[in-house]
């Protein structure tokens, strides 16, 4: 988000350089100097040369004219001066936070160089038997004539017809379905839930979640900072031993390793809750995948600071550094690794849930939802396996986001619905009937969107029309359930209010709430700004892109890991001990106005502007050092900090209270 996309800079630059030969060869003089109807002489001729299709898939050759060879040169120059370190380029390094040898062996800038070519080749050249490029015209460039075909606004309208099909279809469900009335017991039936050692074991989880979460804010700060002062961290050159690529994929990875971490936890810590028996030997199983998951955090961490710091090999950093692709940076030892500690918190969770389908079968259907959902969280993330260190990026980019799309945000929501439903069960605040019949309900909604709906990922890489459709159709479909959110955040809010003994569980309620509010305007406002064809043509990677992540990523996910976290130490941590429930109010409030301010008086203001000159001019202006250093933009960058600070103090507020609370849990003897 502070350096360009390189692909649509390498094309622009590729470009003027051609536009500048031609106007020397055939007119003696500079470009600019020309009238509009020569320039416009030119450009057609500018774009009938790149778009032309000259590969030969049987000798794997591409034939270039001369003048795109002096081009590539040209291009080739400008990158290894920039990343290699050339002194001329200190300036611009600093705009792009990037530190001053990104790229320290002149025959990997080769590569480097190569990729870029071969980047912004696919999205000029039209594909065989097609009228668009390879990426349906994508990136934005009006100098190159890259415009939005028009499929990409049918099937923009046909998303919105989708949309609004799906919500009357849901309301009409809410109108014919009401919920039937429960009334409160009077006593916490989970009280008296005898606390095994695997559920104990339990707490040190939540606290490395606690951990996690503040050092990615520590490192989100810092990532920011990088763009206002791309060398450095208050003039310390920070950059040299900590670099934005870094700062920026941890900041990244933790927020899926802690969230996750917390969902895990919880797994097991009610698994054994729900069925009252401690199978043999579990609390080994909780330590062992514990140390395991602590092995592959840190060791990916270090990983990946070798690999972007250039002292790993390329085959070397796939394995153990960083793949380079967001959410799944991790090498692919520690993938491998991910994935076993899975498969291990799988077998932990069916040894512990699978005696209850003997003494619970009134609740048999929402269990087997349960274990269903737990498999799926297990083995989805197998589809980051799926492609090697040289597979094409269009099928990478495709499994790619099956574990971020389909893992992170399907079968999580899925896991999440289930245990918060199992427990208001257990709890005595819902009907079993109604839970299974809104568990099952709600997750044909979140999958029959979301599994087809991940296309809209894909609409720029190499896919064909009909796949834009489906992806278009399905993705508006995806937004259907989060429109009338609000019913269930109205219901969660009456249960909390059902019985005094509920005060107890009032935070973690309330954090669960707040996922209702986030759910509908991170995950559905702002993911549908960005969702359909047209808008994703001209909005991807700008600043529109973290309004949606960080109110959909943690407003929705990180918000119910803190709810689940909470409510699991309520129970585990001497339940007669009052908690300081102000500490945690503020907190849930600060955290909650922070991630507001962050986005409303920052982050959206300038993806809007860089939405405009997208539109306008090209993604290379939008993602250019000449837009993002103008001092307005400069402003509404320190404007993070508002947010920031505010953000973090509840971050502060709710760790301190758990590192607090853990602590007391450590040296208390009867625990």
């Amino acid at each position: 988000y502070v350096a360009p996309d390189w692909s649509a800079d390498w094309l622009h630059k590729e470009a003027l350089f051609i536009l500048e030969d031609f106007a020397h060869s055939i007119y003696q003089t500079s470009y600019k100097n020309l009238d509009d109807e020569k320039k416009s002489n030119l450009k057609f001729k500018l774009k009938k040369l790149l778009r032309q299709n000259n590969y030969d898939p049987e000798s794997k050759t591409l034939s270039i004219s001369s003048v795109r060879e002096k081009a590539i040169k040209s291009n080739s120059d400008y990158y290894s001066k920039l990343f290699l370190g050339d002194p001329e380029f200190d300036e611009l390094r600093s705009h792009y936070a990037m530190k001053k040898e990104t790229i320290k062996d002149s025959s990997l800038m080769n590569k480097l160089n190569a990729f870029f070519f071969w980047a912004s080749w696919s999205c000029i050249t039209t594909r065989p038997g097609g009228t668009s490029t390879y990426t349906n015209n994508w990136p934005p460039d009006r100098l190159l004539g890259n415009d939005a075909e028009a499929s990409l606004h049918l099937w923009t309208g046909f998303s919105v017809i989708v949309l609004l099909i799906g919500i009357g279809l849901l309301a009409f469900y809410y109108a014919t379905n009401k919920e039937e009335e429960i009334s409160a017991p009077d006593k916490d039936r989970l009280a008296n839930i005898t606390l095994t050692p695997s559920m104990k074991a339990t707490f040190k989880y939540f606290l490395v979640v606690t951990v996690l979460f503040l050092l990615q804010i520590g490192l989100g700060v810092i990532t920011a900072h990088y763009g206002v002062e791309g060398e450095g961290f208050y003039g310390f050159p920070l950059a040299e031993y900590l670099p934005y690529s870094v700062t920026r994929t941890w900041h990244t990875q933790l927020g899926i390793f802690w969230i996750a971490t917390s969902w895990l936890a919880t797994g097991l810590f009610i698994a054994p809750a729900l069925s009252g028996k401690e199978p043999k030997y579990q609390k080994i199983g909780v330590d062992i995948l514990f140390v395991a998951l602590v092995i592959v955090v840190f060791g990916s961490m270090g990983g990946e600071w070798l690999s972007v710091m250039q002292k790993m090999g390329l085959e070397t950093s796939f394995l153990f550094g960083h793949q380079g692709y967001e959410y799944v940076d991790l090498g692919r030892v520690w993938q491998i690794l991910l994935l076993s500690g899975l498969v291990i918190w799988l077998g932990l969770m069916l040894r512990a849930l699978i005696p209850l389908f003997k003494s619970d079968k009134e609740n048999r259907q929402l269990l087997i939802m349960f274990i269903i959902a737990s498999i799926a969280i297990a083995l989805f993330y197998s589809a980051g396996l799926m492609w090697n260190h040289d597979t094409h990026l269009s099928m990478s980019e495709y499994w790619r986001w099956w574990v971020v799309h389909l893992w992170v945000e399907g079968f999580f929501e899925v896991f999440a619905t289930v245990i918060l439903a199992y427990l208001f069960v257990k709890m005595g605040l819902l009907g079993t009937r109604l839970a299974t019949i809104s568990v099952i309900f709600s997750t044909n909604v979140f999958l029959f969107g979301g599994i087809i709906g991940t296309f809209h990922h894909l609409y720029f890489t190499g896919t064909p029309i009909p796949v834009l459709a489906l992806g278009a159709s399905f993705s508006g479909l995806e937004v259907v359930p989060l429109v009338l959110i609000g019913f269930e955040a109205y219901h969660n809010y009456t249960l909390s209010k059902s019985a005094k003994w509920l005060e107890k569980y009032k935070w973690p309620i309330y954090f669960f709430l707040s996922v209702a509010f986030w759910n509908f305007v991170g995950a559905g406002i702002f993911g549908f700004l960005i969702n359909p064809p047209i808008a994703l043509y001209y909005l991807q990677g700008l600043n529109t892109t973290p309004v949606h992540g960080h109110t959909a990523l943690f407003g929705v996910y990180g918000m119910l890991g803190i709810g689940l976290m909470l409510f699991c130490l309520k129970i585990l941590f001497n339940r007669n001990d009052q908690w300081n429930d102000k500490i945690i109010s503020r907190g849930f409030w600060f955290l909650n106005i922070g991630l507001g301010l962050m986005v409303l008086i920052s982050l959206l203001p300038m993806g809007v502007i860089q939405a405009y000159y997208s539109m306008t001019e090209g993604l290379w202006y939008a993602r250019s050092a000449d837009l993002l250093q103008q001092d307005y933009m400069n402003i509404l960058k320190w404007l993070r900090v508002p947010g920031d600070i505010v953000f973090g103090l509840g971050a502060l507020l709710v760790g301190s209270e758990v590192i607090k609370k853990s602590y007391d849990f450590l040296t208390t003897k009867t625990n």
